[in-house]
Formats: C-alpha cells, structure tokens, sequence
C-alpha cells in the first residue's frame, strides 16, 4: 500500500498581520487524508527557526471547516441529556470519549454535516438546529485542522429515536453514550484512566459546571 510521498517546495503567502518573515515552505510528505509541511520563519530580532506543522487534504473548496462537532441534546422524561461517543483513537493508542463528529462533504453546510454525522455515528435523528458557531482551530502550533460546532436537540421520545440504529463505515468502531447535562463534569471526572477525554467535549463540560457556580 503506498501511504503518501514527498513533494517539494510550495508557493507561500505571507499575512500582511504576521510578524515574521516567512519562507521556503515545503510540503515534506502527502497522503490520502493529510500533508505536512515545514517553512522556514525569521523574527524581527533576526532568530530564525523551522516550523513544522500538519494539514488536512479533505477540505471541500467553499466549506466553512474542515469538519464539525456536534452537541446533541436529547430532550427525555423531563431530563437533557447528551450524546457522546467512545472510540479507540489510535494516535493516542487509548479509547477517547468524544462528541460526535465528523468531515465536511462536498456541497454540504456545516448544519447538514452535523445531521449527517449525528444519524450515522450514533443512529439519532435531529431535526431541530439550535446554534452554530464560529470557526474554531483544534490546534493551531501544530495543525490548521479546523471545526465548526452546531448545536442540535434530538426528541428522545420520537419513534425514529426509541431504537436508535449506527450506520458506521466498515472500518469504525463506535460505542454511544448518553449523560445527564447536569452530570456530565461528574461523568469525565470519574472516568478510568484509560479513557482519555477529546478537548471539545471537556471545554464544554467545564463551561457547564463552571456556567452553575455562583
């Protein structure tokens, strides 16, 4: 299987707001999902060094990130609770407990990524969108890897979401969670510690406890 190659030498823009002197940028090695690159930086006191970074190949042209993260909240017996997601990551060579998330396709919003991927990765239906944000960087020293996060809130008591069922592609391996809002700091807090924690989810997290302290 060839995984990628090197390619050489890049064309470089230079932000008007950067306070360095940026190049020689070169794409080091290229392959069916990511490339990456290093460029030479020079700073105003003269001190020059190599920045070495990784970047997606799967942006569609047009979208607004390279994918999405979703918070879904499912609205049952008078309790909100929230999807989550448990995966072996193998960069991490630990399972990680996660939102639900995924890449933006071709000709897609970042709110139909988001429906899209919620019905696949964990089998509910969301037809209600509450919020989407702005562009965040997941990040930015080491990757311009970039999301959107969309809000949605699911109808536990829908038929479509009695029996929720996967479609995952052939190769994934997800395990879904729900977790009372109110109970989702406690939640992670509590976890083995061979489960480690996407930095999405615990800001999130945080934000909720944090949001009820006085």
């Amino acid at each position: 299987m060839t995984l990628g190659s090197p390619v050489g030498v890049v064309d470089l823009i230079t932000p008007a707001n950067c306070p360095y002197q940026l190049y020689n940028q070169e794409v080091v090695w290229n392959g069916k999902w990511i490339q990456t690159r290093q460029v030479g930086f020079r700073a105003q006191n003269g001190q020059e060094g190599v920045w070495q970074s990784v970047h997606r190949n799967t942006k569609p042209h047009g979208a607004a990130a390279d994918g999405v993260s979703i918070i879904a909240r499912v609205r049952k017996a008078g309790k909100v609770l929230i999807i989550l997601v448990k995966q072996f990551r193998i960069p991490t060579g630990k399972v990680c407990l996660e939102l639900p998330a995924g890449l933006i396709d071709h000709g897609e919003t970042s709110q139909q990524a988001a429906i899209r991927e919620l019905k696949e990765e964990t089998g509910y239906t969301s037809a209600k969108v509450v919020n989407e944000s702005k562009l965040c960087f997941l990040d930015p020293g080491l990757t311009d890897d970039s999301q959107v996060m969309v809000v949605v809130d699911v109808d536990g008591d829908a038929p479509e979401n009695i029996n929720p069922v996967q479609n995952l592609d052939a190769t994934e391996s997800i395990e879904v969670l729900l977790v009372e809002q109110s109970e989702l700091m406690t939640y992670i807090e509590n976890l083995d510690s061979s489960i480690v924690v996407e930095s999405s989810l615990l800001a999130y997290a945080m934000g909720v406890k944090f949001a009820s302290l006085v």
